[in-house]
């Protein structure tokens, strides 16, 4: 008998120990991959940061070699054809050189709109808000649609790296509607509310769904959004709508739960 209480006591104990040792094995495994998984995030959040960075600086330069180089090579040729025109006293060559300074002129408007494009010279300078003002000025001058713009009034102050990851953000979102969207008007804001900043940006054209269209091939430049909104660690959400879409992005300036 006591054998018997012996045996059973010992196959308990033995039963329990293998099942700790798998337990603790499981745990181990699993405390492995977590932390696997967040070398890897990191990892992956280091490099879009470098890539995103380095897609920066590499735009400031070719907008500086765009703006110092090339156009100003164009207008000193714009100048040179002013001088031998103002000079010149044969019609046909006066016509050739009219014809020349137009060309000229069309190159240099439109080497200064990419170069501003790449990296807007006021984003630095002025900050967010005048950048994106002169942003939808230029939009409305070049595109047959209509704006709405709602600015708050508590002052806007964002980092300047973060500001310009809103401000392509924002381009990239209204390019895609200009392109795609086939609306003929668009909504913006931007307000501060409980320790964020939060974009908002409305349309009436094809309505489409955001997250469904990031899986698809053709869609680099929603997962670009998404890439930039991850970066400034902010949030992207899709409210619905009756009518076209309403994409808002919230910034986070402080902890907080604004939504």
């Amino acid at each position: 008998m006591e054998n018997e209480i012996g045996f059973e006591f010992f196959f308990w104990l033995g039963t329990g120990i293998m099942l700790l040792s798998v337990l603790t094995v499981v745990l181990f495994v699993l405390l492995h991959h977590n932390k696997v998984a967040k070398i890897r995030r990191k990892e992956s959040e280091n490099l879009l940061r470098i890539s995103l960075e380095s897609e920066k600086k590499e735009r400031k330069r070719i907008a500086s070699d765009l703006h110092d180089g090339i156009s100003g090579d164009l207008h000193a040729i714009q100048n040179y054809i002013t001088i031998l025109q103002n000079r010149e006293d044969d019609n046909y060559r006066m016509a050739l050189f009219k014809e020349i300074e137009t060309i000229l002129s069309t190159s240099i408007e439109n080497i200064k709109g990419i170069s501003y494009n790449l990296m807007p010279p006021m984003l630095e300078s002025q900050g967010l808000v005048p950048t994106l003002q002169s942003y939808f000025d230029r939009v409305r001058k070049w595109n047959s649609i209509s704006f709405s713009e709602q600015y708050d009034h508590i002052p806007i102050e964002v980092p300047a790296s973060d500001s310009y990851e809103i401000y392509r953000i924002i381009q990239e979102l209204v390019g895609n509607i200009i392109k795609h969207g086939e609306a003929n008007h668009i909504h913006f804001s931007i307000k501060k509310e409980q320790g964020c900043i939060i974009v908002e940006v409305a349309d009436n054209g094809k309505a489409f769904e955001f997250f469904k269209s990031l899986q698809e091939p053709k869609g680099m430049g929603l997962k670009n959004i998404t890439s930039r909104v991850s970066q400034i660690r902010g949030k992207l959400i899709q409210v619905p709508s009756v009518t076209g879409n309403r994409i808002k992005i919230y910034y986070y300036v402080t902890d907080s739960n604004c939504r």
